[in-house]
Formats: C-alpha cells, structure tokens, sequence
C-alpha cells in the first residue's frame, strides 16, 4: 500500500517552528511506517537564511526569506504560522484559507482577535482544516479534549492557570517571600518573562486563551476588549501573608463560566485560592486547565504550558491530525448566542494602603456598608488594612475602589482579587 505524502510549508522557525522541524525529522519513518503518512517539509520562511540553526533537519529543506515562496506553491497541502503577531500572521492565515491550504498556528492572539472572521473564512473554504492546539497552554491538548471528548458534555466552566510566567513569578514570590520586582527580573534572566512583560503580568496572554476556550466551550465568542483584566503587578508579600491566614495561595486564572441566570462570564485575574483546590499545587512555569461538566463532573489536565518540545508537540498533533483526515470539519463546533455578564459574583480580597489613623477603620466599614458590601473578616496592621468580604459582584467592588481612591486616608490605589471559593472558618 501506498503511502500519504503531505507537504509542509513553515513560516517561522524560531523557538516552536525549530521544534517542530526537530520532531518531524527525527520521527518522518516512524510516522511513515505506522501512520502511511509521508511527511515532507519542503520550504522554511525564515529572516536570516545563512545562520547556525539550534535544531535538527533535513538537508533537502529549501530556505527562503520570502513568505510568498510559500503562499504561492500550490504543491504544499498545509501551513504552519509560528510568527507571531497580528499583522503579517494575519495576512499568512488569511490567504492560506482563501488558497485552500490548511493552516495551523500557535497565534493565540490572532485568533482571539480575529476568531469571528476566520470561521467566516472556512465556512467559505469548507475543504481547508484549521489546526491551533498550540495556541493555548503549550502541550495541555485541551482543545482537542473540548472538540472531541466534552463535546458531548454540558461544560459548566472551565477556568485555570494558563500563562507559566506569571505562575512562575507568583509560585517563587509564594516560597520565597520575594519581592514581585526582583522575581520579575529574575524571569526575564532565565528567559520565561520577555523584557517587556505586559503580555504575561497585565494578563492580555490569558485574555486571548481564555476567549478562544470559551468559544469551544460554550459556542459564543466575547470579543477580548470586553473581558475584565487584572494583572500580577501589584500584588505584594503582605498579600501572600494574608493569603496564608486564609489558607489560600494566590493564582493568576482565566475564568469562564455558565452563570446561575444561564449567562457567559468570562475575566482574568488573580484570586486567593483554598490549599485544598488542585489549582493551588501548581507551581513554576506549569499550567491547569479545570473543565466542570455534567457527566465528567471536574477534570483537571495538567502539563507544560510553554516551551520548544511541548508546544511543537501541539503543532505536530495537528499536522498529523489533519494529514490523516481526522481532523474535524468545523474548527469551532459548537455555535450559541449566549448573553455575556462578566459582572462575576465572588468573595473579594481587597487591600487599602492607609495613613496609621485610629479611625480608618470605622471609616471603611462605613463605606462597604453604604455598598451593601458585607465583610468577613478584617486585618489590620499599621499601614495595612485587609479585607475579605462576602459574596459581592465585580462592579460593587469597582464602585467602593473608586470611592475610596478620593478618601485622603488612602495613600495609593487600592487592590483586590476575587476568592475562587468562599474559605473556611
């Protein structure tokens, strides 16, 4: 029997599109012999073509510094966009689809911005496949696992720590006592944080994540700008005693859920988290997605978020996936029109940096109660006034935030995070 010959065109060969030309030549006879796929990559799109390459390939790869070598050769069945960006990717991914090539990206970004137009897009190019396992935490398959196993499932949230910087920074400030500054730098000098780091800390990489999940989730898409984002930024070691006191560690999460009056909420953030959730054990670079559902109940699936191997291994899923024609039909199966409300209803840790006055206190009990905000308990040290309030919504807490920016006791901007269950006594 004959094998199956699927050509590859690749643009990108950095640290992912390095790692997938890596796996495929060291693996193109076992997939021959087992799969009867024949793997071929034939034209790599890089910026430098003469430079040492840091993995392993083919000498009868062709290297091109131009993009069209590739968009233009009708003998490639499918390409693979490992760029970056939103621009030139954008215009990779689009004119792949129009051209009837099959595409895979690792583009979280671009598909969150552009997820709407790029279902349009394969809906009027019915025979072209869409692969983008690698576009959300690394080498967790949880989007195969939303369009195969749970797509029968009546999916409830899914919600987890999906960006391994800011748990490596969060998880070292935990066990260390570090300061969130000197972790950062840290970071950056092992390389998980980029020297500009907004992406990761202010959350616009869990924003991306978390729409495309809830997308396949849930069937409606929430446009990213109207996802509430709270980055790492400001939390501190005082936050990380108090979570202590609460029996809580302190997690960076996407959330989205189905709400009590059948609405979607969706956010970013982080958020105190009881020791007794699986969330809270997940430390380093590692990332969780936690999917509850009717039939499955809770299911966690933990693993690398980021990273050459595993994330090249997402990309290589795909490819195999389509090149075997397994792949499904549709890139986003489920399609609903849910009411968004992303105005959550949580506990809230909230810390107001004051002046050591002996009557704050009494002071912010009053506005939290002009708020019909209930409090749990409160801890007081001299400049320091933590509080860990009931069940309140988002905007409530928004509202009592900017009324205390105006108190003159405050002496900066002060900060909360939602609690993921409401702690024990």
């Amino acid at each position: 029997m004959k094998n199956n010959s699927f050509t590859l065109g690749i643009i990108g060969a950095g640290t992912v599109g390095g790692g997938v030309i890596s796996l495929i030549t060291q693996q193109k006879q076992f997939f021959s012999a087992t799969m009867g796929i024949d793997l071929v990559i034939k034209t790599v799109c890089e910026k430098t073509i003469n430079k040492n390459r840091n993995y392993i390939y083919d000498d009868s790869i062709i290297y091109t510094t131009h993009i069209d070598d590739i968009l233009n050769d009708d003998t490639i069945d499918c390409i693979l966009e490992l760029i970056g960006g939103v621009t030139i990717a954008k215009h990779i991914v689009f004119e792949s689809i129009k051209r009837g090539k099959h595409i895979i990206t690792a583009n979280k970004a671009l598909i969150a911005e552009h997820l709407l137009e790029i279902e349009e897009l394969l809906s009027k190019n019915p025979s072209v496949k869409f692969g983008f396992e690698a576009s959300v935490c690394g080498g967790v398959p949880v989007i195969q696992l939303l369009k195969g196993s749970f797509l029968s499932d009546n999916i409830k949230q899914v919600s987890g720590i999906m960006n391994g910087t800011t748990n490596y920074i969060l998880s070292k400030m935990e066990s260390e006592g570090c300061d969130y500054s000197a972790v950062l730098k840290e970071a950056q000098d092992l390389g998980y944080a980029e020297m500009n780091p907004s992406a990761d800390i202010d959350g616009h990489d869990v924003r991306s994540k978390i729409v495309i999940l809830a997308k396949l989730a849930f069937g409606t898409f929430v446009p990213i700008d109207e996802v509430p984002m709270i980055g790492i930024s400001r939390i501190t070691a005082d936050d990380f005693s108090y979570a202590k006191l609460l029996n809580c560690s302190i997690k960076m999460l996407g959330v989205s859920k189905i709400t009590n009056n059948n609405s979607l909420c969706i956010y970013v953030s982080p958020a105190m988290i009881p020791l007794s959730s699986t969330i809270s054990t997940i430390s380093g670079a590692k990332n969780i997605v936690e999917i509850t559902s009717d039939s499955m109940v809770k299911s966690s699936f933990i693993g690398e978020g980021a990273g050459r191997f595993p994330t090249a291994n997402s990309v290589l899923s795909d490819i195999l996936e389509i090149a075997c024609n397994r792949a499904s039909s549709q890139a986003f199966p489920k399609n609903t029109t849910l009411t968004i409300d992303n105005d959550f209803s949580s506990c809230f840790y909230i810390r107001i940096t004051v002046k050591d006055d002996f009557d704050i206190k009494q002071k912010i009990e009053e506005l939290c109660e002009n708020n019909l905000i209930s409090i749990q308990k409160i801890y007081l040290t001299p400049n320091t006034i933590a509080l860990l309030t009931d069940f309140s919504t988002l905007s409530v807490i928004n509202k009592l935030v900017l009324e205390l920016k105006g108190e003159d006791f405050c002496t900066d901007n002060t900060f909360f995070m939602p609690v993921k269950e409401k702690p024990k006594n």
